[in-house]
């Protein structure tokens, strides 16, 4: 037994050389030793327990993954959803003696197909047996003439790449180039990153390419590639630098069925073969491309233009110009060669049209919604509109001053749409068309100031997207009672019975960025019981949050 009290009297005490008893102190250190010995051998068995028992944790965690239900999921399915995730994988070159560290995360997180086959061998194996992942790449250039080749460090860049590129194999592949800056190694050099990319150039599915300084003529003859040849390419989206931009696809591209010219203000090229076969163009006409536009492209389903055409001199008969096939239509407003006189509106009837989206062009330079100034093309519009008389199922307009009485009006003459989105970005709160009357108007069987008719406006709405609402207030409850008016059930699957005209809404997003969850009120929470029973609800207010 450990005697501290006699112990620390001993040593309190005076005792002389002759008191102490040497070889009973000895033999009392011995046992210590000997329990401090048995002590050090429990304590490490317990130890080697304790890590024993880790491992076996380990072990169990790893043993309740197998039942984890992403490995019951075929490979089919998980290629299925690789493919969905892997959309594009985006390499940033800025100068490189001067750039700062890129972290890891973010450099992974813009190239999906390398993140997803870093998770497990599985994972890997399927990804490596997917080519069509790693051969959907984005590539933006930005290195300057002063910029010092640097053998090293443009390896660095080079390498990632072509490994994408040995990776794809010979699937079809998706390019997006941007170039900003100087693309050599030295001023009679391409560098090796471009000379890779347009070895390719027969594999080029889709290809987007935008550069200010060179014409991808020009690049292709500094890789030694031309004449060149696009079997496979289908989609082509050029920004213009000038017409030889279009000259390396003139008569090199038989499948080619989208052709995307952007806001450029030069005519479609002339000698360009393929007019025929183009399915989607998207480009700025004057007044006699959109008039021979569908003689010239008779398979036309998808189109793209400004909202008027670009030569305001142009002389002639304005005739209207008829397709049964088209589909879709968007419209890029707010040019700054807009004019109610040029508008593009009476040349067009689109009786097949399913698609309709208003939206901002990026040259605009005039800003409505901030000024006041209404859509002076809205009356045009609304000729268009009434002389088509297509069945309309899809409807988007965005940064559009217009008012709320205008929009309930063209509403009211579109009974099939389903889905329904109106972008407030930019809009001023006394230029919104999203006014407390619009919700009114929306109501499932109420009447308002807007609507005093007992027809259900939007009869077949499915899906209403209101987005960057920029009002500081607003009457919350119309809103909810106008949803709660529009969700029948009943509808979905065709039993029981509903006397109501409407159809049942399926999906309502409304975003205030300009409002607090606090200003609110908590009034958007009785939603959520119909959110419970299969309705997708999103209410946004402030930036980035969700109630």
């Amino acid at each position: 037994a450990v005697d501290f009290p006699g112990l620390h009297n001993k040593l309190r005490t005076e005792y002389g050389p002759a008191s102490v008893r040497p070889h009973e102190v000895a033999s009392v250190l011995q046992d210590i030793q000997r329990d401090l010995e048995d002590y050090e051998a429990e304590i490490y068995h317990l130890e080697r327990l304790r890590q024993e028992k880790q491992r076996l944790e380990q072990y169990a965690a790893q043993m309740r993954s197998l039942f984890s239900p992403i490995r019951k999921v075929p490979d089919e399915i998980i290629c299925h959803i690789f493919d969905d995730c892997c959309d594009m994988n985006s390499f940033r070159v800025v100068g490189l003696t001067r750039r700062l560290p890129t972290p890891m995360s973010q450099a992974l997180r813009s190239k999906p197909a390398m993140v997803i086959s870093s998770v497990c061998s599985r994972w890997r194996r399927n990804a490596l047996s997917m080519p069509v992942i790693w051969s959907r790449i984005s590539l933006l250039w930005n290195m300057h003439l002063t910029e010092e080749y640097c053998e090293r460090e443009h390896t660095e860049v080079f390498f990632p790449l072509s490994n994408f590129l040995d990776l794809s194999q010979q699937c079809p592949m998706t390019v997006n180039l941007e170039v900003e800056g100087w693309p050599f190694a030295t001023p009679a050099v391409l560098h090796p990153v471009f000379e890779r990319l347009f070895l390719q150039a027969v594999r080029w599915q889709n290809f987007s390419f935008r550069c200010v300084e060179y014409t991808i003529q020009e690049l292709l003859d500094f890789a030694g590639i031309s004449p060149a040849a696009f079997p496979v390419l289908s989609e082509l989206c050029v920004t213009y630098v000038d017409e030889n931009d279009l000259i390396p696809f003139l008569d090199t591209a038989p499948k080619l069925q989208s052709l995307s010219l952007g806001d450029n203000l030069d005519c479609m090229p002339q000698g360009f073969k393929y007019y025929l076969q183009l399915s989607h163009l998207d480009f700025c006409p004057d007044q006699a491309e959109i008039q021979n536009l569908f003689d010239k492209c008779p398979n036309l389903v998808s189109l793209r233009v400004p909202e008027s055409w670009h030569l305001p001199n142009a002389v002639g008969s304005m005739t209207i110009t008829c397709s049964s096939r088209l589909e879709t239509l968007i419209i890029r407003h707010g040019h700054w060669w807009n004019d109610v006189s040029d508008a593009i509106f009476p040349l067009l009837r689109l009786p097949s049209l399913k698609t309709l989206r208003l939206e901002k062009s990026q040259r605009r330079v005039h800003n409505e919604g901030i000024d006041g100034k209404p859509w002076n093309n809205f009356e045009p519009f609304k000729v268009f509109v009434h002389r088509s008389t297509f069945q309309l199922t899809t409807f988007s307009m965005q940064q559009l001053t217009i008012s709320d009485a205008n929009l309930v009006y063209i509403l009211f003459h579109l009974p099939t749409l389903q889905d329904l989105t109106i972008d407030d970005s930019g809009i001023s709160p006394k230029c919104s068309p999203i006014s407390s009357e619009f919700i009114e108007s929306l109501h499932g069987y109420r009447t308002s100031s807007l609507r005093p008719s007992k027809a259900v406006n939007l009869p077949r709405l499915r899906s209403l997207r209101l987005l960057n609402v920029a009002a500081t207030t607003f009457s919350d409850h119309l809103v909810v009672d106008m949803v709660q008016s529009r969700w029948i059930p009943a509808k979905i699957h065709d039993v029981g019975t509903s006397t109501l005209e409407a159809d049942c809404l399926r999906v309502f997003t409304m975003t205030f960025p300009n409002r607090s969850e606090s200003e609110a009120g908590g009034v958007y929470s009785s939603l959520a019981p119909i959110e419970r029973d299969g309705m997708m609800v999103v209410i946004g207010l402030g930036r980035g949050s969700k109630q």
